[in-house]
């Protein structure tokens, strides 16, 4: 299994087919399994999925988790791994890291893929409530009542909130406070690399409206708004969702 040091901290990737670099950055208690839907992109180019500190199989650390320090983290796993060039794809939290990724190192980006997220991320005190008291109880309220469609398949509901018990209680209430203090308002119109902002049309944690914002700051960017879907876009509907990234990847190499 490849890891990274960064930090003096193994840091977990997976890295699959061959071309231009596409770093997959998950959300909240997320780790690497949450893109699995995504890899049949690896027909086109090459695919890495991390986990973060703290997430899957990478170590914890002990500093004072941030959307800063997670992109930092991320930078310099990509300088790592001699990548010159990539985009970013990130969900929710990792959305918020790869607006970080954006502003502070554009020189390692081509492409930005914004997913489910915005430039600011409020968190509903009775979530982080729950973090802090019972766990299980938060994942049924974020993940069972929030984080899908209306009409989602009850079983993938079921594998998403399994995996996301999982995570350290811990690391899941320091991702979502990350979130709660993250604010890039005042700088997100210094986005200038191409960007693709999906966002799924029944969010309630990061409603369309975020997104719809995040497409009027930034200049080079194109709102997807996929049907049928949830905050879980990428799992609940992955045709379309692949399909929008695949576009998006195509027309950037011509």
């Amino acid at each position: 299994m490849p890891f990274l040091i960064i930090r003096g901290i193994k840091i977990f990737y997976e890295s699959v087919g061959q071309g231009l670099p596409v770093v997959f950055i998950h959300g909240s208690m997320g780790s690497h399994i949450s893109w699995d839907s995504q890899r049949a992109l690896s027909n086109n180019y090459n695919l890495i999925f991390l986990d973060l500190p703290g997430h899957g199989m990478s170590d914890p650390i002990e500093d004072e988790i941030s959307v800063k320090l997670f992109a930092d983290y991320a930078a310099e796993f990509v300088r790592g791994l001699g990548i010159e060039s990539m985009v970013a794809v990130g969900h929710s939290l990792g959305g918020a890291i790869c607006i970080q990724l954006a502003l502070d190192y554009p020189e390692l980006l081509r492409g930005l893929v914004l997913v489910g997220t915005g430039a600011k991320l409020g968190v509903l005190p009775t979530i982080l409530e729950a973090l802090r008291t019972n766990f299980r109880e938060s994942i049924n309220l974020a993940i069972g009542s929030m984080a899908f469609a209306e009409n989602a398949d009850p079983k993938i509901v079921e594998q998403v909130k399994e995996e996301c018990l999982k995570c350290n209680p811990k690391a899941a209430y320091l991702d979502f406070a990350a979130c709660n203090k993250f604010d890039a308002r005042d700088r997100i119109s210094e986005v200038s690399v191409p960007t693709l902002i999906i966002v799924g049309s029944e969010d309630k944690l990061t409603p369309v409206k975020w997104s719809r914002y995040l497409n009027e700051k930034i200049s080079k960017s194109t709102l997807k708004i996929v049907e049928n879907a949830g905050h879980m876009v990428m799992i609940e509907q992955p045709e379309e969702f692949n399909q929008a990234i695949l576009n998006f990847l195509n027309a950037l190499q011509n």
